[in-house]
């Protein structure tokens, strides 16, 4: 069994594939034309000082420590040779450029068109939008080979349907099945009918059942975000201290989530976190990632709060600091508007460490048969009353941190994550 994993934001499907390499499966991954540091598997998996360019990490540049990235991990870029990195297309490759030399072209996208009014979907795409995937169509297709199955990320679906014909396909969601399928626009009208041809689509994000049934799917089922409970655990930290000492507190509260208040309620975070420090007098830090799209605005408010002293500022921290942050910390704190959480939380939980989020237990009743023992705070006066108790209570806070990765375990593990899908190829592969 061999499998293709396409696309690899937030390293979703490095993480993946390397589960099922666990368990015997030759899983690839390919992540073309994307080099956010994020995206990288030094990211994840190296330890290493320093911050890399965010959008065109040179990872030469660093000592990571002994890790070098696997070989069945491949950065590829897009072009008429789909050449790997070491052989990059210097140019544009360009749409005109096929449409006036080569006529076959044209007969090619257009029975594209036409195989997609064939499956009904609604909307139907249109003839510009097959025409600026299909002019990609040799790389897929010279990737794609090989492979018994493709497990296609984000808007991936597109090409796995459009160049894998031959191919059962998995769409993997994770947050791109809340608006991108609804927008009037190419990648919105294909990547609509992909999720209805797809084999199965996988949702990481409990509250996208919505979008599923909006969609009139019924190929979809449940899976948890890739966090692999064996590398995210309690163990010690020098980092403890040093932040214990330097600031003279012993209440650290640790939020790595980036700054959107819209969806992730920083706001309310940081006015709760105000109270907690004038209200009831605690020697409490915050610690906040440099990093979203709403930076400056958290900034100008904590400046009006007057709570720069006790506000402390990370870059975004790579996965081996961020598990020392975690378990530096008495609380994590995630988001507190969508109900849901990605990985944070989790990740948190496997360290032990209790989190508070606004978590709503009713869209998670479909996808968990025991519910996370995780903290809930929605608007900023609960986030402020958690706060509290979590710092008047040790004990308790310890329990729910003890409880929380046995939840994670069990319920989240990196062997059911991988199960699951290993059962979904092999229902596919036989049909």
């Amino acid at each position: 069994m061999r499998i293709l994993h396409v696309g690899n934001i937030a390293n979703n499907a490095y993480n993946n594939a390397k589960f099922l390499r666990r368990k015997g499966i030759e899983a690839d991954v390919l992540c073309y034309s994307y080099r956010h540091i994020m995206a990288q598997p030094e990211w994840e998996d190296a330890e290493f000082e320093g911050q890399p360019d965010e959008f065109h990490p040179q990872w030469d540049a660093h000592d990571l420590g002994g890790f070098s990235r696997p070989a069945w991990f491949l950065q590829a870029e897009l072009g008429p040779s789909g050449r790997t990195r070491r052989q990059r297309f210097q140019g544009q490759f360009r749409l005109e450029r096929l449409l006036f030399q080569q006529p076959n072209f044209w007969l090619r996208a257009w029975a594209k068109l036409l195989e997609c009014r064939r499956t009904g979907s609604h909307p139907s795409p249109r003839l510009l939008d097959v025409l600026r995937v299909y002019q990609h169509r040799k790389d897929f297709q010279r990737w794609f080979a090989g492979y018994d199955l493709i497990q296609a990320y984000a808007t991936e679906p597109i090409h796995a349907w459009m160049f894998a014909p031959e191919k059962p396909y998995v769409a993997f969601e994770h947050g791109t099945m809340r608006e991108i399928p609804f927008e009037d626009s190419a990648r919105g009208r294909l990547l609509t009918l992909a999720y209805r041809q797809a084999g199965r689509v996988l949702i990481t994000n409990p509250d996208v059942i919505t979008s599923a049934q909006r969609l009139g799917l019924t190929n979809f089922q449940f899976i948890p975000h890739p966090v692999d409970e064996t590398k995210y655990r309690p163990r010690p930290t020098l980092l403890r201290d040093q932040l214990a000492n330097r600031y003279q507190t012993d209440l650290i509260l640790f939020a790595p989530s980036r700054h959107n208040w819209a969806l992730k309620g920083n706001d309310l975070l940081i006015r709760a976190f105000a109270r907690l420090r004038k209200e009831v007098g605690r020697r409490a830090i915050l610690i906040l990632s440099d990093w979203g799209q709403e930076v400056d605005r958290s900034r100008a408010l904590i400046g009006a709060l007057e709570l720069e002293p006790f506000v402390i500022w990370t870059l975004p921290l790579n996965k081996m600091k961020l598990i020392d942050y975690y378990n530096a910390a008495d609380v994590v704190l995630d988001q507190f508007t969508l109900g849901v959480f990605g990985t944070v939380t989790p990740e948190a939980m496997a360290c032990g460490k209790p989190v508070v989020l606004n978590f709503n237990r009713q869209v998670h009743e479909w996808c968990f048969p025991e519910m996370p023992p995780v903290l809930g705070a929605r608007t900023e006066h609960e986030i402020f009353e958690r706060m509290v108790e979590v710092s008047e209570d040790r004990g308790y806070a310890a329990a729910v941190g003890q409880s929380s990765r046995e939840w994670v375990v069990k319920h989240h593990g990196w062997e059911l994550v991988a199960d699951r899908q290993v059962s979904v190829y092999r229902e596919l592969l036989q049909r």
